[in-house]
């Protein structure tokens, strides 16, 4: 009897203590694990200010994978490549802003806890009182059949 307490004990503990690994692991693996910093059409295909992009979505994001998608979503003048999309994905998307847009930052990365790509925006504003929709993109690597990238968007307003 004594020994079947104390096995009973023992394998309670080893389970109480693989829960709380697990717990531990998640709570590490909150923030985003930075993998790469993604491209942008600027660097790799020389457009100049992409933010302007005449772009057919309204507070919204797209995965574009070919070319196609890419010229039936993109319009007007400014930035036309030919994107190589053997190599890369394009995450594309509008925001619209209370104040005037300094500039964007990227982070791209896996979340550990959810296993999936993120691509974390940040719209760096200034004071100008203007109210513009900003275009927002990034050149990701090449995804698989059937997995995608999920958008976070946050917007920092200058300190008075």
């Amino acid at each position: 009897m004594k020994n079947r307490f104390l096995i009973l004990s023992f394998m309670l503990l080893l389970v109480l203590i693989s829960c709380q690994v697990d717990m531990d692991d998640e709570m590490d693996c909150v923030s985003l694990d930075i993998l790469l910093l993604p491209n942008s059409l600027e660097e790799v295909y020389g457009c100049s200010d992409t933010r302007y992009l005449e772009v057919a979505l309204s507070e919204d994001y797209a995965l574009v994978r070919s070319q196609e998608e890419f010229e039936a979503l993109v319009t007007g003048e400014g930035c036309s490549p030919e994107i190589d999309f053997t190599k890369y994905d394009l995450v594309i998307g509008k925001k619209g802003l209370p104040s005037g847009n300094t500039s964007i930052d990227y982070e791209l990365g896996y979340t550990c806890n959810r296993g999936e790509l993120l691509l974390q925006v940040t719209f760096n504003q200034n004071g100008y009182l203007e109210a513009p929709n900003i275009t927002y993109h990034a050149l990701i690597p090449k995804l698989g059949e059937g997995e995608y990238v999920s958008v976070e968007l946050e917007v920092k307003t200058p300190v008075d």
